[in-house]
């Protein structure tokens, strides 16, 4: 999980917005405060005689270029989440990410379930707590998997910072209870482990990408939240498994957690697919099969 100071920015917003002070703040009533007021001082200017002393030679200084931080946005390939990699600006980080999913997805095969135009206005982090708060355009058009689509979108992209534990959604800068036409409730906070299955799975590649050809060994990362947080990843070729590495960590119990594993393939270039095994901690004669990820790859020399 990337790991970063986040510097909190809020627009204000309606009758109740989102403070700006950075990590402690809350959100607050839109109340201002005068600054102090000072005095112009009648005192005259001291004069003063040339120096005749040579002007010391000085330096320009030079400003280093801020370093870029890479984050994870997660756009849908079919139905599925999936992640992608932007380069943000520090030291606001988590509204860049933000602001970086509404731009949309760069990869033509990826598309998004948030709705053109969907602005942030604020976003503030408490204790764990992320309050993002984003234009009207977020709740429209779409049913109700279009609109948990686009939840976990954001869900995902926010927690993926060790600092952020969970969601609350505002809308054009009042606290919603309920999303859209839909009736998804919003009262709660939202967890990664809230956003359905259907849209996650268990586990989510990062590298390789689907259809990127790869030359073994090859290393496989990405995300998981796995039984007992252990699962399988096969390497296939039809139906014949070619390799299996077993027992990869991950997270469990509704904490997603990376992991990295390097596979070495024995095989002819071609086609191949990469496949993450859940079991479930159930026989599959009783539970059905297991959740898999497929990732297609093509195998090189």
């Amino acid at each position: 999980m990337v790991v970063v100071v986040l510097a909190l920015v809020a627009a204000a917003c309606s009758s109740e917005s989102i403070s700006t002070d950075p990590i402690t703040a809350a959100p607050t009533t839109g109340e201002s405060t005068m600054p102090a007021s000072t005095s112009v001082s009648t005192t005259e200017p001291t004069a003063t005689t040339p120096s005749t002393t040579e002007p010391t030679e000085t330096t320009s200084s030079t400003t280093e270029p801020t370093e870029m931080v890479d984050v994870k946005v997660y756009f849908l390939l079919g139905e599925r989440l999936v992640i992608d990699h932007r380069d943000v600006t520090p030291p606001a980080v988590l509204r860049e990410a933000i602001e970086a999913l509404l731009d949309g997805p760069g990869d033509p095969t990826h598309t998004t379930a948030i709705p053109p135009g969907t602005e942030v206005h604020g976003v503030n982090l408490v204790d764990g707590l992320a309050t993002i708060d984003l234009s009207g355009d977020f709740e429209t058009g779409g049913g109700s998997m279009m609109m948990l689509a686009r939840i976990g979108q954001v869900v995902f992209t926010a927690t993926q910072f060790d600092n952020v534990d969970s969601v609350r959604f505002w809308i054009d800068g009042v606290a919603i209870d309920f999303l859209g036409g839909e009736g998804i409730v919003m009262t709660d906070p939202w967890t990664r482990a809230m956003v359905p299955r259907d849209l996650t799975g268990s586990v989510l590649v990062d590298t390789p990408r689907p259809g990127e050809t790869v030359t073994s060994p090859f290393t496989v990362t990405g995300e998981g939240d796995v039984f007992e947080g252990e699962f399988v990843i096969e390497i296939r070729r039809g139906s014949t498994v070619l390799v299996s590495v077993p027992m990869i960590r991950a997270g469990a119990w509704g904490d997603w957690d990376d992991f990295s594993t390097s596979i070495d393939v024995e095989a002819s270039p071609g086609a191949i697919d990469l496949v993450a095994v859940d079991a479930g901690g159930c026989d599959p004669a009783e539970c059905g099969p297991p959740a898999e990820t497929i990732v297609s790859l093509m195998l090189a020399d």
